[in-house]
């Protein structure tokens, strides 16, 4: 069966692009964490390996990668980053609402999982259960408010468009109805409490994306922000007419479902004609929760 995530790596690929300074992950890995001797990370929804290619290396020899993922197209790319590593790699189609570990590891590590999954705190728990004693639970979540925040476009007044506040209207339905915690990145460090781990402390990734006209890498950086937030979509009439619908579906209003695709419609437009010229920051203050199970 077809996964949504299958046909997200694109998308995938353009986000994880300068999600975080190497430098800062070396520091938490070496000053905070104190990894000094080999460990077996489990890694909850790796996707193409992204946690995996930023760690392992960072690790000392002999430590280990085991990758958990729904999406078997996310883990062929997976395969395919790995397979030429001089790291020793496992990578294991599951269902984590689903799936029981069958081993421990030392860490057990998420990154922009559990805010895509309803009741995060259950897969939080398989997080805990996975670790061995004095194990350590790692949690990259962003809280949607303030990754919102953390826009800016130099063409645009961002704040006064509102489109923050439509957001949170649609964030606020979808959690009553069962789906998505927008606040997951917030929660996770009371979550972490409540389960019974120790030492719970809470880091902020440093990284802020930042699209410098006068910078060289500043057409990748452009692209990849262009690709993440769907900035390169075309509306026919029949599309803006179903986004009006969806939206209305999510909980807006008519008036409200319009506001919010005259807004995507405007920002898109404008970084469209602002390709060379126009700086765009997003700093999305991402938590980094960790803690450790009791020996």
């Amino acid at each position: 069966m077809k996964n949504q995530w299958d046909e997200r790596l694109k998308f995938l690929l353009a986000i994880r692009n300068n999600w975080c300074n190497i430098d800062y992950i070396e520091f938490l890995v070496q000053k905070v964490w104190r990894i000094d001797c080999s460990v077996d990370v489990a890694d909850f929804g790796c996707g193409f390996g992204y946690i995996g290619l930023l760690l392992m290396p960072l690790l000392p020899k002999g430590s280990t990668y085991t990758g958990f993922d729904v999406s078997e197209v996310l883990l062929e790319e997976a395969e395919n980053v790995f397979a030429d590593s001089p790291f020793k790699t496992k990578l294991i189609k599951a269902d984590l609402t689903k799936y029981t570990l069958n081993q421990e590891f030392d860490i057990a590590i998420s990154q922009a999982v559990l805010r895509h999954i309803p009741n995060p705190k259950y897969i939080l728990e398989k997080m805990v259960h996975s670790v061995r004693a004095n194990g350590l639970v790692v949690c990259m979540e962003t809280d949607r408010v303030l990754q919102d925040a953390g826009r800016y476009f130099s063409s645009i007044d961002y704040v006064e468009l509102h489109q923050t506040e439509l957001y949170k209207k649609l964030w606020k339905h979808e959690i009553e109805s069962g789906g998505r915690d927008y606040r997951t990145g917030m929660k996770i460090p009371q979550y972490m409490q409540e389960l019974g781990l120790c030492d719970v402390q809470i880091r902020i990734n440093d990284s802020v994306k930042f699209a410098n006209p006068h910078a060289e890498n500043y057409d990748n950086i452009y692209n990849c922000l262009v690709e993440a937030n769907g900035w390169n979509k075309k509306y026919s009439d029949e599309d803006k007419q179903n986004v009006i619908s969806v939206m209305m579906n999510k909980g807006l209003d008519n008036d409200e479902a319009k506001q919010y695709l005259e807004n995507e419609i405007l920002i898109q437009r404008n970084i469209s004609a602002g390709f060379k010229k126009e700086y765009i920051i997003e700093m999305p203050c991402t938590p980094i929760t960790f803690g450790r199970k009791r020996a």
